[in-house]
């Protein structure tokens, strides 16, 4: 062996370098808390920040950011879509009919209707397979039969890594914070940035009788700065 020998050649140099796997989320069994993190401010959920299919496939779903779980980005913007088809493209009477009956606890005659309102997660089957109202279900309800009404929207905080803002609705109330999707107030229509949301002077229609502060939907968010352009069915758009 020459002198210059230090034994086999595919000896490695030095320590070989292996990056820290990322914590389990505490609150789930599937994903990393990174990734939860990531999915639960995000419309993507879980699944929409990942690639290889096998993970896609084990943290679809994931409870921590699933749309069908209260309090998430994904659950917050369902809310927002429900209301609004509610008081700007409703369904038609005969869905409309049976999304009350489930509501109301009646086993409908007519399920061949179900699959058009599971498919808008308004109605979800339990356990027994009986029909189900969802948060979903609920809100365009509410926003059919509740009153709307326009209210400021006074910004006092932002997050942008959770993707929120907690604002006062005075509609609402004066005094208990809600929390609403960062980017329904911050948008090319608003025409105002996450950072200057605290100053703009914002209105959204919103439904004062909500349960709790969960449940406040704001739709048709404003910007009073913003003069929009008139809409051609609108008189003042009128040829």
């Amino acid at each position: 062996m020459s002198m210059y020998d230090d034994g086999p050649t595919d000896e490695s140099f030095g320590p070989v370098y292996v990056r820290p796997a990322n914590p389990d989320c505490p609150n789930c069994d599937c994903c990393t808390a990174v990734l939860c993190a990531k999915g639960a401010a995000s419309v993507s959920e879980c699944a929409g920040h990942v690639d290889d299919a096998e993970v896609i496939e084990r943290v679809t779903n994931c409870p921590c950011s699933a749309e069908s779980t209260r309090g998430t980005l994904s659950w917050r913007a369902g809310m927002v879509r429900a209301t609004t088809f509610a008081t700007e493209k409703p369904l038609r009477p005969e869905l409309e009919q049976l999304l009350r009956a489930v509501a109301d606890g009646r086993v409908p005659g007519y399920v061949e209707l179900l699959p058009k309102l599971t498919v808008r997660r308004y109605v979800r089957w339990a356990l027994g397979m009986q029909p189900t109202l969802t948060d979903f279900g609920r809100a365009y309800l509410d926003a059919r039969q509740g009153p709307r009404v326009e209210s400021p929207v006074a910004v006092q905080s932002v997050d942008e890594a959770t993707r929120t803002v907690q604002a006062l609705i005075p509609k609402y109330s004066a005094e208990q914070p809600v929390t609403v999707p960062m980017d329904l107030l911050a948008n090319s229509r608003t025409q105002v940035g996450p950072a200057g949301l605290t100053e703009a002077t914002l209105y959204a229609e919103v439904n004062p009788g909500a349960c709790q502060a969960d449940d406040v939907v704001l739709t048709k968010v404003r910007n009073a700065a913003v003069v929009l352009p008139a809409q051609p069915d609108s008189p003042d758009g009128a040829r």
